[in-house]
């Protein structure tokens, strides 16, 4: 596991019970940090998100949400401690008060038009892809302190190559406004039997985008059914 966040696969957390019916958000105050983090694009990196306490982080979706963005707020100078304090203590004593409110048309403008503004987020590779569809590949062990889309339960195990996409900024970086040069991004299909062992399911597969720094090709010198 590289981080808190890298849950996914791991024992011990239970089964995914889904929610009927879930509401988009379930209390008022989610809709407006999702709102806030939208506006305020680079308020809310993972770095910043996954460098919370882990107490934090399992807070809840959009309280870790919040969190962040109240920290990624402090560190560009836009808000201060001493003020979130005032805040916090007045809304205590007032829970009933209302957030005030600065109506400013223009701002609003500006804040729409960079939220809607469509940016093609595809980059030019360096060079060709190294896998095609249908390509044996394995998923590297990766472990550094920072964020990486490469899940735990997926290093070290055998895949194919699903689909080949464009390139892509790589999100790997332990460091916040860092851009990594961009790296061509594949779906690996993965078997079950493959991530979990035998007792799996039959017939499940996990297909997972894919940086191509994550994977290693599955030539000659892997024998069938080993694992590194």
């Amino acid at each position: 596991m590289s981080g808190i966040h890298d849950m996914g696969g791991a024992p011990g957390y239970g089964r995914v019970e889904p929610e009927l019916d879930e509401p988009v958000f379930h209390s008022e105050w989610e809709g407006r940090v999702f709102g806030l983090v939208i506006a305020v694009k680079d308020g809310l990196s993972r770095p910043r998100l996954e460098s919370l306490d882990p107490d934090e982080y399992l807070s809840g979706y959009y309280e870790r949400w919040m969190l962040a963005l109240e920290r990624g707020l402090m560190a560009r100078g836009a808000l201060s401690a001493e003020e979130l304090d005032a805040k916090s203590d007045y809304f205590r004593r007032n829970p009933g008060a209302s957030p005030t409110r600065r109506v400013d048309p223009e701002l609003t403008e500006r804040v729409r038009q960079g939220m809607y503004r469509q940016r093609d987020v595809r980059r030019t590779p360096a060079r060709a892809p190294a896998f095609d569809v249908g390509d044996r590949v394995r998923a590297r062990r990766i472990r550094h302190g920072g964020h990486t889309r490469l899940p735990g339960y997926a290093q070290g195990k055998r895949g194919v190559i699903h689909a080949v996409y464009a390139a892509y900024d790589l999100p790997d970086d332990s460091r916040e406004n860092d851009s990594a040069p961009a790296q061509q991004l594949y779906s690996v299909r993965f078997e079950g039997t493959e991530l979990w062992g035998a007792s799996t399911e039959p017939g499940t597969a996990v297909h997972v985008d894919m940086w191509e720094g994550y994977l290693e090709p599955l030539g000659s010198g892997v024998a069938e059914g080993t694992d590194a």
